[in-house]
């Protein structure tokens, strides 16, 4: 958690794939030679996980990974803020609630080495400016986060039970938080929940316990409403209230409140609309999601007999077309704004140990970034046009055609492939996302496209299956993540019931 000096000068593109720079600025040679985008060199000190002197031993290839941030992308407002220094530990020992703050902002929360604005630098950082006081809501939440996700990583039992008391405590206060009408609209109300949220799906006592958390994050955000998220921590964080939000209505099948135009527009009404990020336009169609499988619920269950079932598929599809053309709209902008974000690389020559025990993957290439943004917009926009492409099809509208001998490009294009030819092409990301160069923040952001590629594979002829399922192993063992070993799958199978339903 300190700057350390005498670290290599290099720019991060070097430095990440571990080669010597010449350091020429503003972008270095060797990039330009190797025909890759220079990710410039950091300009302040960086966040460094002090944990090793807590445990006595390493963490594999931690100190040799560096951030990946998407210098040079050309997206309205995708642009590098780094955190400032943080204050030097003399003595960490004194303190492990500091050692585990720092591994949990360093390996899960390294996002804010790729921030986009000072407001998403600014709610990280909101982390570590906890009290003394073990009863407020700031502190218990996240020492409960903090202390059971380095119990988890590091087989410690004793610490987990210890981050169980701290998430009590938390419990506690926010259910009397959420009863005074001055405090309830809090933003530090948000951060706690999302913080215990995922401390659930790392414990993963209670099975929705982490559904509960995101229920609640939805009923506190449509009642601040959209204008309340307009500037500071509050519109750093609604890139992830919105995920985390859909996430919970996909799950429960229920259409979802910020499908509503305002949510999509008003947050960003002060500095206007071409300030939204790139993801932030795929979170507007994330939000549509939900809807549409509460719609093909009701199309599966549609009694026989009753009239206006062809009306109201007919309805449905117009709607599901809609959102699957903007979604194609979006995927054709991010390939002329981004072009040469993605490259292959043979199965075989991946670093073995540079992704903590993933099984060897069962294609011939694998799909690898220039950026970790590229990446989860990738990865986020191929779940989403998974889950759409199914829904037309529910509708009795098919698309999508298989793979043919007509050179498609890799990764695919709109209205190239198949569901399973997408499927697979996420399965083809994942290496890049539980790289360690994304510590854990990779492993958190597979969690939905891995379980939709799952589903999407039922002509599994590459044997995909089998290896997600060890994939998944991986995250809940080194990761963290317990909610997503293959035995609790079924649970989040986020499309299971309408896949039988439909085929019986």
């Amino acid at each position: 958690m300190v700057g350390v000096g005498g670290r290599s000068k290099g720019c991060k593109t070097c430095r990440r794939r571990r080669v010597k720079c010449d350091e020429v600025k503003p972008h270095c040679e060797r990039c330009r030679k190797a025909k890759l985008q220079c990710e410039g060199y950091n300009q302040y000190a960086e966040f460094i996980d002090v944990t090793t002197r807590l445990t006595g031993k390493s963490l594999p290839n931690d100190k040799k990974s560096a951030a990946v941030s998407p210098a040079g992308s050309t997206w309205p407002g995708d642009s590098v803020i780094e955190l400032p220094c943080m204050p030097l530990i003399r003595n960490p020992a004194f303190d492990e609630q500091i050692i585990f703050t720092s591994h949990l902002i360093n390996r899960l929360f390294s996002w804010h080495q790729e921030s986009t604005s000072p407001e998403s630098a600014a709610w990280i950082l909101s982390l570590t400016r906890h009290t003394e006081d073990e009863g407020d809501l700031s502190t218990s939440s996240l020492r409960a986060l903090a202390t059971a996700y380095f119990g988890k990583t590091h087989g410690h039992s004793e610490l987990v039970r210890k981050g169980a008391g701290f998430y009590s405590r938390a419990l506690t206060s926010l259910r009397r938080q959420l009863q005074d009408p001055n405090l309830v609209l809090e933003d530090e109300v948000l951060v706690a929940i999302i913080c215990m949220g995922i401390y659930e799906l790392v414990t993963f006592n209670q099975p929705n316990g982490w559904l509960h958390h995101w229920k609640g994050l939805a009923r506190l955000t449509a009642l601040r409403g959209p204008h309340r998220f307009q500037s500071g921590i509050a519109h750093a964080l609604f890139p992830s209230l919105r995920s985390c939000i859909a996430l919970g209505y996909i799950v429960e099948r229920k259409r979802c409140f910020l499908e509503d135009p305002e949510w999509k527009t008003i947050p960003w009404a002060i500095n206007g609309l071409d300030s939204k990020m790139p993801v932030s336009h795929l979170h507007d169609h994330l939000s549509d999601l939900p809807g549409f499988l509460e719609d093909m619920d009701r199309v599966i269950q549609w009694p026989p007999g009753k009239p206006g079932l062809d009306e109201f598929k007919a309805a449905c599809s117009r709607r599901i077309f809609a959102t699957l053309q903007a979604v194609y709209a979006w995927r054709w902008k991010w390939e002329q704004k981004f072009p040469n974000s993605t490259y292959l690389i043979a199965s075989d020559n991946v670093d073995r140990e540079a992704v903590l025990g993933l099984p060897p993957a069962p294609f011939k290439s694998i799909i690898w970034f220039a950026s970790a943004n590229r990446a989860t917009e990738l990865i986020l926009y191929n779940s989403i046009r998974l889950v759409a492409t199914r829904a037309l099809e529910i509708s009795g509208i098919h698309m999508d055609v298989p793979l043919s001998g007509t050179n498609p490009t890799d990764p695919l294009l709109p209205m190239q492939g198949c569901r399973r030819d997408v499927a697979v092409e996420i399965c083809r990301m994942v290496n890049y996302h539980l790289h360690n160069l994304r510590r854990s923040s990779g492993a958190l952001m597979v969690l939905f496209p891995v379980n939709v590629a799952y589903i999407n594979l039922e002509d599994d002829r590459e044997g995909a299956r089998p290896w997600l399922e060890r994939v998944m192993a991986v995250v809940a063992d080194i990761h963290g993540f317990e909610i997503g070993r293959k035995e609790n799958l079924p649970r989040k199978t986020l499309m299971v019931r309408d896949l039988l339903k439909h085929k019986s």
